[in-house]
């Protein structure tokens, strides 16, 4: 038998978290690294995002509400210490040591499988969630809450362009999640999400189950992008989390990403300036370490399965 490895990215509890019972504003400035007269103009200026217009390749405009540098830093920060507590086997992100690969791997070889997507995630999360969290959940005191809110949201939202606001809008629901988790495993069935992908899987996906879970994103001010809802059984190729799942339970590469690749090698050969065919280069770069990256997670797979198959034999 192959002794199991330790996870290193098990993390502890939440009340060994450093934010858990503060109550100190000098300790807060401390443990984000900054003064307090820092803190006092993170949240009090007016100035503290820009915000752009990105055009999707389908033509679909998005605001992106990126941070000050120097905010992004601290938020960056407090990610970093959030992402050290332990979260349930769901949650693939974020959360260390998870992926895009991992949370569709958990679907493999399920008779049926059922996606809902979160619409406006970020946007749809208030800030008097994220100030629940830090007073209720964390046990901060009001005025730390208070000031924790006031750097993690934007407009009375999560901004769309920060990197906390992927880890905060998990916390932000926490309690919602947990009973999403509870009556998806009254059904026997899987659930895995992905922040605002939902995947549920197993032998019988009912229509109720689904409703029950759209009830409360709706309870939590959130509701679920019905032109994205997917349902796949039988022999169909699922697709869960941009990968293709095969009826044999085989992960590949979508074809659309294949096709990214083939424009992205034909752009780079045709006359563009030196600049641009760096961001092609590294563009193509990283849609070849996706693909690699789901061709290693199949041998991973085969040999787990090859594995645990000869244990089996020998028990």
């Amino acid at each position: 038998m192959i002794p199991l490895q330790k996870n290193k990215y098990l993390g502890y509890e939440i009340d060994q978290s450093p934010f858990y019972c503060l109550k100190s504003q000098s300790k807060l400035a401390n443990l984000l690294w900054v003064g307090k007269d820092k803190l006092k103009i993170l949240t009090h200026s007016e100035e503290l995002y820009c915000e752009a217009s990105i055009s999707s390749q389908f033509g679909k405009i998005r605001i992106l509400e990126k941070p000050r540098p120097d905010l992004k830093r601290i938020q960056k920060q407090i990610e970093d210490i959030l992402k050290r507590i332990k979260c349930p086997n769901y949650l693939h992100n974020p959360k260390k040591g998870c992926s895009y690969i991992s949370n569709a791997k958990v679907h493999v070889n399920a008779s049926v499988v059922r996606t809902l997507d979160i619409e406006k995630y970020f946007l749809s999360t208030p800030s008097r969630r994220v100030y629940w969290f830090f007073h209720k959940r964390m046990k901060c005191s009001q005025d730390v809450a208070s000031i924790l809110t006031k750097i993690l949201t934007f407009k009375d939202h999560l901004p769309t362009g920060s990197p906390s606001s992927p880890i905060i809008s998990y916390f932000a629901h926490v309690d919602m999640w947990g009973a999403i988790n509870e009556i998806v495993e009254r059904e026997n069935c899987t659930l895995s999400v992905y922040m605002d992908d939902i995947t549920v899987s197993g032998a019988l996906v009912s229509d109720k189950l689904i409703w029950e879970i759209k009830k409360l994103l709706h309870r939590n001010g959130l509701r679920s992008n019905n032109k994205k809802e997917k349902r796949y059984a039988g022999n169909q190729f699922r697709k869960v989390t941009g990968i293709v799942i095969t009826p044999e339970g085989e992960l590949k590469v979508p074809n659309r990403q294949h096709l990214k690749m083939h424009k992205t090698r034909k752009e780079i050969c045709s006359p563009v300036n030196l600049e641009k065919r760096k961001r092609l280069f590294q563009r193509l770069r990283g849609l070849e370490a996706q693909a690699k990256q789901i061709r290693e997670a199949n041998t991973i797979q085969n040999q787990t399965q090859v594995i645990s198959s000869n244990q089996d034999r020998n028990e």
